[in-house]
């Protein structure tokens, strides 16, 4: 023990050493990429501290693996308990720093403390002796030529993914898209490299390809803390919950797909020629699945198996298309009565507007355009008061203003163009029948006066308004009654300073988008009516855009940018616009994904010990099958494919079910309480590509689950299997 202990310390004062090292050096690395890329930073700004304890984690963590790798080469038999001590000294030695550190300030390292570096450090420490223990395991069974496969892999990986992502920019106008493409691209890289590597060493290449993945996930997430932060900023997403994804699944997804493809490489190479076909690995494979008397237990688990990968691609199915359902309607209801493109401009001189729409209505893909203006003001009645976004609107462009009638479920939308005829805009005055003057009948009538006989004629009619139904019930309005609207943006001065402007209008109409924030929120007014009540003569706020096809929307963004010159106009998409609202949503899918995920990673552990249990039962016919001539290659097949039938018959299963499920739900539906849930069926809209990637899931993680049990198998000495017969 007193060795192990004294080659801890040496390895933990290393290691500490290392991490204060990567930490000062921090501020020169971020600039130097910057230099690199052409980029730009003021000297002497700090990164935020969330980016820099995310840093300094990744920066700790390295150092941490070095080490066990370190360990593991030296100490190849018997490395845990220099593993252990090691993990003791870091722990001792981090709680030492930060204690002087902080109370005594014995290292110029104030920045980095404010900055939370080494508070990072510290912390990943404590959390030393998991990443030795990895890192020992790995460095046991490197060598020289394991370091140089790895760097070359890596480098394959690398090249393939650049190549990648510059492909994915010509594909695509939409930023999404372009990143769901280079996403692709890497996970394909991922399959190929790990796919050449066991082509040209011809075994599984483990331990090579978890460096490569290592290497992969450390560059992906150091690029990301030090590089620019337009990327962090432009994502609506906290800053800790994007770090905390990307130390955690690029690296495990990388492993994964890179152990795929070098299986699939191996069992397509690993015989020493090129072997795609499976001339009997198939027939056994059904075989050793067939459930027999003394295969009883193997076959009841073998059905839990499959009822367990069949239940979680069910789930997976049906939750997925009820919340795609809901993302569907909540896209259909904002994008119904609100525009594809908004055109801004910088200031408030926005007078030019009617050339813009002549600009705008030439590009191709262009539906309809119409200029609005738009404000915040108080709307009240004797009851009621709420705060209100107005948007005054071009009531007389039917095309513009098509989806918003639809919306409309009390009153009418022609009321904003002929106010006169709201209900109670004009009261009927009633006069007394007329009598004769003599009051003897046969005499003639008098006349009434013109004015009489026309009541409204002189009378000002109130211009028109349309709230919504849950702004309706705040107010306690109606169709015809009146309400206030205020606003504080007004160019009158009174003996206090500038007064509100208050102007009286007429519920015209109430429409019901499905959206609460919009019915509790908008109203819509005349635009000329608007600009007269913002103090907007001859102005607008901006140009409204709606586009046949809202997927072209990346693309008329580009052109409807090229054919106004840029600066000082803006154009913004409805992605750009709800960024937050879809961000989340996709979140919340993505979180659904990986806890329902987790039903079909319990079943590929059922699929592991069915096929560790065939193996243990069957060496005697795989010592028969080695001894006449089968290679190891041929003799994983036999349990990759036992595993693929199991894992393909779950997820096709599962899938047909789930499919099944969502077309009755969408058929007969399920009401629900408008009131609770603001909608009044269980939308539910089955996503093709969401199904197959669920499926290709299913299938990937049964395919993993079978790799340990094949290569246990292929392992087997032929004379090991038939020692006691």
């Amino acid at each position: 023990m007193g060795r192990n202990a004294f080659i801890g310390l040496v390895h933990a004062i290393i290691a500490i050493a290392g991490q204060i090292v990567f930490a000062r050096i921090l501020d020169p690395l971020q600039q130097g990429i910057a230099f690199v890329f052409g980029l730009s930073w003021p000297p002497g700004v700090a990164m935020s501290g969330t980016r820099a304890q995310a840093t300094g984690v990744c920066l700790a963590t390295l150092v941490a693996f070095a080490a066990g790798a370190l360990l593991g080469t030296q100490r190849r038999e018997r490395p845990w308990g220099a593993v252990v001590a090691t993990a003791v000294w870091l722990a001792l030695g981090a709680a030492v720093l930060s204690y002087t550190t902080f109370l005594t300030s014995m290292f110029p390292a104030e920045a980095l403390i404010e900055r939370g570096l080494l508070r990072a450090v510290f912390a990943a420490d404590r959390y030393a002796l998991p990443l030795l223990a990895i890192g020992a395991l790995l460095g046991g069974s490197t060598t020289s030529k394991t370091l140089l496969r790895a760097a070359a892999g890596f480098a394959t990986l690398a090249a393939l993914i650049t190549a990648g992502a510059f492909f994915a920019r010509y594909l695509s106008y939409d930023p999404a898209v372009v990143l769901g493409l280079a996403v692709a691209f890497a996970m394909l890289s991922a399959l190929v490299a790990g796919f050449a590597v066991a082509w040209v060493v011809k075994r599984l290449a483990f331990v090579e390809l978890m460096y490569v993945a290592l290497i992969a996930g450390y560059v992906l997430y150091l690029g990301m803390a030090l590089g620019p932060s337009a990327w962090a900023k432009a994502s609506s997403l906290p800053e800790e919950q994007v770090f905390l994804a990307l130390a955690i699944f690029p690296t495990i997804v990388f492993g994964a797909l890179l152990t795929v493809g070098a299986s699939v490489g191996f069992l397509l190479h690993g015989g020493g020629r090129f072997d795609p076909g499976f001339r009997y690995e198939i027939d056994i494979a059904r075989r050793y699945l067939a459930a027999r008397s003394r295969d009883a237990f193997v076959g009841l688990v073998t059905f839990f198996a499959v009822a367990g990968v069949c239940l979680g691609v069910m789930a997976l199915i049906i939750v997925l298309s009820i919340m795609s359902g809901f993302e569907n309607d909540l896209k259909t209801k904002i994008l119904g009565a609100h525009a594809h493109v908004v055109v801004g401009k910088h200031g408030d001189d926005f007078t030019e507007y009617g050339d813009v729409e002549g600009q705008l209505m030439d590009t191709k893909g262009v539906e309809t355009v119409a200029a609005f203006v738009m404000g915040d003001a108080m709307v009240s009645t004797d009851v009621g008061l709420s705060g209100t976004l107005v948007k005054g609107i071009e009531a007389s462009s039917e095309q513009g203003t098509k989806a918003l009638r639809a919306t409309v479920t009390k009153g009418e939308f022609e009321y904003l163009e002929h106010p006169e005829e709201i209900p109670g805009a004009c009261p009927r005055i009633e006069f007394p029948p007329p009598k004769a003057p003599s009051g003897k009948p046969g005499e003639p009538l008098e006349l009434l006066e013109p004015a009489i006989r026309q009541p409204c004629k002189d009378r000002r009619v109130l211009p028109g308004i349309l709230i919504g139904r849950e702004l309706s019930k705040t107010l306690r309005a109606y169709v015809g009654d009146t309400v206030k609207l205020v606003s504080p943006a007004s160019e009158e001065i009174g003996p206090m300073g500038p007064m509100p402007k208050l102007r009286r209008f007429r519920v015209a109409g109430i429409f019901y988008s499905g959206m609460y924030e919009y019915d509790a929120k908008f109203t819509y007014i005349d635009m000329e009516q608007a600009q007269r009540f913002f103090g907007m003569r001859q102005r607008a706020s901006g140009v409204e855009v709606k586009v046949a096809d809202i997927d072209d929307t990346a693309r008329i963004v580009e052109e409807v940018k090229r054919r106004l010159g840029g600066h000082p106009y803006t154009v913004k998409d409805w992605r750009s616009m709800n960024k937050e609202l879809f961000s989340a949503l996709l979140l919340e899918k993505i979180a659904m994904f990986i806890a329902l995920g987790m039903i079909v990673m319990v079943a590929s552990f059922l699929i592991v010990a069915v096929l560790v249990m065939i193996v243990l039962q069957r060496k005697k016919e795989i010592a028969i099958l080695k001894s006449l001539g089968s290679s190891d290659a041929s003799i994983m097949k036999v349990f990759v494919v036992q595993g693929l039938i199991l894992g393909c018959g779950g997820a096709l299963l599962g899938g047909a079910i789930g499919v099944v499920v969502c077309l009755l739900v969408a058929k007969f539906g399920v009401d629900l309480d408008p009131r609770v849930f603001y909608i009044e069926r269980l939308p539910v809209v089955m996503a093709w590509g969401e199904i197959a990637a669920i499926a290709v899931c299913a299938v990937i993680m049964s395919y993993l689950a079978t790799i340990y049990p094949a290569v246990t198998a292929a392992q087997h000495h032929p004379v090991e299997g038939l020692r006691d017969d």
